[in-house]
């Protein structure tokens, strides 16, 4: 005897945060930027709140757990940086987002492994509201913190997650997108005409109202010392250039991407590109001074990451892990089209891997 297997909403996503959602409509409409949000962010459902998101058992990779040397390229960048400032007896390096803390232990482990004094400055501070990991060397914090006299802050995909607001150019503006849901899924419904200076004039496009506010924050974590960026995205003129009219979002799901947000809720990523015009402009603002975007593979490049590659040809395994590594963190179509930059203050000379764009 057949029986009804209809799964219902459990086809859409998770059931629980599908009918969160549903709720706060209550029988309207609300903004693509508060459904990101909440398919995101929600306090118990939302997509962000679940351990296991990153990796090959998950939906999607990051630099860090590529491979251990996107880290120590990282933490040689923040020596660089301590030494820069005089080598003060307190380093606090700040991280947004870190996750489960990949890129925390790698840059900690390659501290301890130079012995010059640089891993005892270091204050590891994890900004981490979400799954944080459980390296006892890490300082698992939720925001806000106190600001550090010196010290960096890296962010790795930071900004790609921030909730947006979505629009469809038309004859007489902009029109925002709104969410509802029609009885069975998530549908969309035109919103009101906005006034967006630079906006392109037909297709899809984001606007992205945090990541101004929140790159400033970062920029007051430290009086001395460097924000260090890596995040898909580009400047404006290319974010909205004319032949871009079916805008950035991508949504992760098993390793799989796509466009349709209003599937797997609370189960899959949804990502935007980021405007580095805006990232810069916030770091200026904030009296620093800014150095690229550059892409990942030209930062890791001059940095000399090659070297590590080269450093293990006595153990063949781990030389052809690097190098598949290497590979998989610089590819033009990938992980190393992620954009680069970095915002300075009370640093003198351009940062490395910055210096062709100096």
């Amino acid at each position: 005897m057949a029986l009804d297997l209809d799964p219902g909403t459990a086809a859409l996503g998770n059931p629980q945060l599908i009918q969160a959602i549903v709720d706060e409509m209550a029988g309207g409409a609300i903004s693509f930027e508060r459904f990101m949000e909440l398919a995101l962010y929600h306090p118990e459902h939302g997509y962000y709140r679940k351990p296991g998101r990153i990796g090959r058992q998950g939906d999607f990779l990051t630099s860090p757990v590529i491979h251990p040397m996107f880290g120590w390229a990282i933490a040689a960048w923040c020596r660089d940086a301590w030494a820069r400032l005089g080598e003060p007896a307190q380093f606090t390096i700040f991280e947004p987002a870190a996750g489960e803390g990949a890129l925390a232990t790698a840059i900690l482990d390659w501290a301890e492994g130079r012995g010059d004094g640089f891993r005892e400055a270091i204050r590891y501070v994890a900004l981490e509201p979400n799954s944080p990991g459980t390296d006892p060397r890490v300082e698992w914090a939720t925001p806000p913190v106190a600001p550090a006299p010196s010290g960096v802050v890296v962010t790795n995909e930071l900004f790609d997650a921030l909730p947006v607001r979505l629009f469809d150019a038309g004859p007489r503006g902009p029109v925002e997108v709104y969410v509802r849901w029609d009885g069975e899924r998530f549908v969309e419904q035109p919103g009101g005409i906005a006034s967006i200076d630079g906006a392109p004039m037909e297709g899809r496009f984001e606007v992205n109202q945090r990541a101004y506010p929140v790159m400033r924050s970062l920029c007051s974590l430290v009086e001395r010392g460097s924000v260090l960026v890596f995040d898909y995205g580009y400047p404006q003129e290319e974010l909205w250039a004319p032949w871009r009219t079916t805008g950035t979002l991508l949504c992760f799901y098993r390793h799989t991407a796509h466009e349709d947000p209003y599937l797997h809720v609370g189960e899959q990523d949804i990502t935007t590109h980021v405007n580095f015009s805006e990232l810069a402009a916030a770091g200026e603002d904030e009296g620093m001074t800014i150095f690229g975007p550059v892409s990942q593979s030209e930062f890791l490049y001059a940095l000399g990451i090659g070297g590590l590659v080269d450093a293990a040809r006595s153990d063949m395994q781990e030389y052809f892990a690097r190098r598949r590594a290497l590979e998989q963190l610089a590819d033009g179509a990938g992980l190393g089209r992620i954009r680069v930059l970095a915002a300075t203050s009370g640093i003198e000379g351009v940062p490395p891997g910055f210096e062709a764009a100096g």
